[in-house]
């Protein structure tokens, strides 16, 4: 019993933070993303003597992320929500003691969040699993349950889109 115990706890706090992480930049709230996560490792904990292996534990936590957000877009998002924060990558962080270069990043990160808004929900899906949580094009297909080839074009498409977006917002400024 106590191994069980062991196994809860490390996967806790070897996933925790990318679990998070993952919901935080799909629903774009800490605290929705913080109870979520909680209950991802809630579900995850009650059926972990049910797993059978078949993927990593990552890519089942993730599997269990994503249809966490999806139930949740479904049961919560029946009017337009504005996410209540943002995450503040390194936006205050000097570089060599040029604020100026801390401002140009800020500025750079708020741009890659507001085109990544802007992006259909699987192109947004895939590239926070790919770009951001750094997941293989296998774990990816068997957390979203879609093949191998559906992931690639995917991700082959939702850059393309980012790119081109985030190219036309630099022009407007």
């Amino acid at each position: 019993m106590r191994e069980n115990i062991d196994t809860i706890e490390d996967i806790y706090i070897r996933y925790k933070g990318q679990i998070y992480s993952y919901l935080y930049y799909r629903i774009g709230n800490s605290a929705v993303s913080e109870e979520l996560c909680q209950e991802v490792f809630l579900k995850a904990f009650k059926a972990l003597g049910g797993f059978k292996g078949n993927s990593s534990v990552k890519t089942w936590l993730y599997s269990i992320a994503h249809n966490e957000a999806v139930s949740w877009y479904r049961k919560e998002n029946k009017y337009e929500l504005l996410p209540l924060d943002k995450p503040h990558i390194d936006c205050l962080e000097a570089v060599e003691g040029l604020p100026e270069l801390a401002v140009e990043k800020q500025e750079e990160s708020k741009q890659v969040l507001e085109v990544m808004e802007s992006l259909k929900e699987e192109y947004k899906e895939v590239l926070i699993l790919s770009e951001l949580q750094e997941l293989s094009y296998e774990e990816i297909a068997s957390t979203l349950n879609w093949s191998l080839s559906k992931v690639k074009s995917t991700l082959h498409r939702a850059r393309i889109q980012f790119r081109m977006k985030f190219e036309k917002a630099g022009d407007k400024k």
